[in-house]
């Protein structure tokens, strides 16, 4: 069972006029940041350091990124799908795949395999 580092997450383009609010969830559940969410803005990249197991290295890795509202339900921005096997390596950058079409979000995932 391969141990994943999330290392940082890049903005290259934001969904919101200012800032997104953004949090990121794995197989349902909430993973980072440890508060509510981390602001990020055009061509910034936020620290994520976080390891967890991945247990199927059969299927993908998916990673989704969601933006966080406060007076409507949060917004699924997209996701980031890796194929994972038992082998360390990386650095590695997933871009993200849209879940709206009208959305302008752009982001970067780094991470690696221990």
């Amino acid at each position: 069972m391969p141990t994943i580092q999330l290392n940082h997450l890049q903005c290259i383009l934001n969904d919101e006029i200012d800032k997104d609010e953004v949090f990121l969830k794995y197989k349902g559940k909430k993973i980072w940041p440890e508060g509510i969410y981390k602001s990020v803005d055009n061509e910034e990249k936020k620290e994520i350091g976080i390891r967890f197991q991945h247990k199927d290295i059969n299927e993908p890795m998916v990673i989704e990124l969601w933006d966080f509202d406060f007076l409507s339900p949060n917004d699924h921005l997209g996701t980031f799908t890796m194929k994972v096997d038992d082998k360390p390596g990386g650095p590695y950058q997933t871009s993200m795949v849209l879940n709206e079409k009208r959305s302008t979000a752009s982001y970067i995932l780094n991470w690696e395999i221990l």
